[in-house]
Parts: structure tokens; C-alpha cells; sequence
């Protein structure tokens, strides 16, 4: 009942949020949360996330690798999911990585403050406290009045190999609009990579589905489609964003 109080305290403004200092008990464990909703975001995807995973996921995990991890939401429910698997949780903003660090506290958490991309060397993210979760790349031309900081950047090939990672059982790709750039710097990367979570805006004005859909086959890899939640909630309809998961069936 704690933390659907603490929701409430939040909503109603009896407790003010600041980044990088609310945060909630749950579970005998302090968790930073990222926006004024609390945990809100944590809840949700121990249930929707959650349930995509056990029904379509892989059954056993050893390498989970989270690019655009934020605070950790995602990669704490996945420690209830896989608890032996080692996960690495990528997260590009500092003001964000520091609640990344702090909520991911495990020996088998490993946490990288480092924007992963079609470069290696530097990109231009936005940020801005109450609306972490959608901190972004800044693209050439774009207008932002968001407070923006020059953080390092690498593809996930280089990035692999410099950690040794030889093969990635599930991972999950959430950059806000710059997956494309995310998959173009992976192809060696997506070839070990036995299943993969995005998440996806259908109206994003970076890519198009097909765009996204056909970097994912080639000679090396093939993902197939193998669950989807419209973020609506609906079977049918407009899908704005969506969960994604495919499989690597050339791994099987």
C-alpha cells in the first residue's frame, strides 16, 4: 500500500518530486524513480513487460544487455525474470545514470554512462528532469529547449567487443527515435543476439516501421515478430508506440 500512497502524495503535490532525490521503499529496496508518477512506470512493466517476456521470451538468460536504460526500471524487472543473468544497462545522460547506478546495485549489474549509436565519439542528448524517460539524441537541425549535454558515443559492435560480450540472449533498445542509428552499429552485434525488445513509435518522424523491419534480416540474422502490446492497450486500432519482441531464428 506504500507506494500507491506515495503516487498519491505525488499527484495531489503534498510531496514535491526532485530528480535524483524521490525515491520509494519497495521490496526492502530504495528505488529512484524518474518522474512525478513515482513508480508508476516500474509497476507497469512488471506486469505488461513482464508478461510479454514469460510468454514469448527466452526461458533461460545468461547476457541481458539495456541500451537507453534510463533509471532501471526496465532491467529491474527483468532481475525478477532471469536472476542469474548478467545485465548490462546502458544510459547516455548523467543526471539519469546516477538514479541508473544507484537502483541497479547487484555484482551481476554492470552500468555504462555512454550513448550507443552509428559513431564512436560523441553525440548531443536533451534532458529535462521532469521528463527523463524521454531524453533523446539531438538531430541536426532539431530545435530543443531542453537542457542538453555532449556525452560519448560508440555502436554496440565496438562496445561488445570491448566488453567481451560473445553472445547477447535478450536486448532491449529503447533511444526515443534513434533506434535506426542504434541497429546500424549493431549488424555483428545482432548476429549473436538471440531474442530483441524495442520499443517503437509508429509515428515517428526518424524512421518508418519497414525501415526498422529491414534491418533486422540479413545473411547473419533473421528476427521474426513474435509478440507486440500497442500501448493503447487495444487489440485493434492505431498503434502510435508498441512493445516489440522478436526472435532470432537463425539462432534457434
Amino acid at each position: 500500500w506504500k507506494k500507491y500512497l506515495e503516487i498519491i502524495i505525488l499527484l495531489f503535490r503534498i510531496k514535491k518530486f526532485k530528480f535524483g532525490e524521490s525515491s520509494v521503499k519497495l521490496f526492502g529496496k530504495k528505488i529512484f524513480y524518474d518522474s512525478p508518477y513515482g513508480i508508476a512506470g516500474y509497476q507497469s512493466m512488471l506486469v505488461r513487460q513482464q508478461r510479454m517476456l514469460r510468454d514469448a521470451g527466452p526461458k533461460s538468460a545468461k547476457t541481458i544487455v539495456d541500451v537507453g536504460a534510463n533509471v532501471g526500471f526496465f532491467s529491474m524487472m527483468l532481475r525478477e525474470i532471469y536472476p542469474e543473468a548478467q545485465i548490462y544497462a546502458v544510459e547516455p545522460v548523467p543526471q539519469i545514470f546516477a538514479n541508473l547506478k544507484a537502483n541497479l546495485t547487484s555484482d551481476q549489474d554492470s552500468v555504462y554512462n555512454l550513448a550507443i549509436s552509428d559513431i564512436n565519439g560523441a553525440v548531443k542528448m536533451s534532458f529535462k528532469e521532469r521528463e527523463s524517460a524521454i531524453s533523446h539524441v539531438i538531430n541536426s537541425g532539431e530545435e530543443d529547449d531542453s537542457e542538453t549535454v555532449k556525452v560519448k558515443s560508440m555502436t554496440l559492435d565496438n562496445w561488445c567487443h570491448k566488453e567481451k560480450i560473445e553472445i547477447v540472449d535478450l536486448l532491449k533498445i529503447d533511444t526515443e527515435g534513434y533506434e535506426v542509428h542504434v541497429l546500424k552499429g549493431a549488424k555483428k552485434t545482432l548476429a549473436k543476439t538471440r531474442y530483441l525488445h524495442m520499443e517503437i513509435s509508429l509515428e515517428d518522424e526518424n524512421y518508418t516501421f519497414s525501415e526498422i523491419n529491414s534491418m533486422l534480416y540479413s545473411e547473419e540474422f533473421n528476427f521474426q515478430l513474435v509478440y507486440f502490446r500497442n500501448f493503447t492497450d487495444k487489440g485493434y486500432g492505431p498503434i502510435p508506440v508498441g512493445d516489440f519482441l522478436f526472435r532470432n531464428v537463425m539462432l534457434d
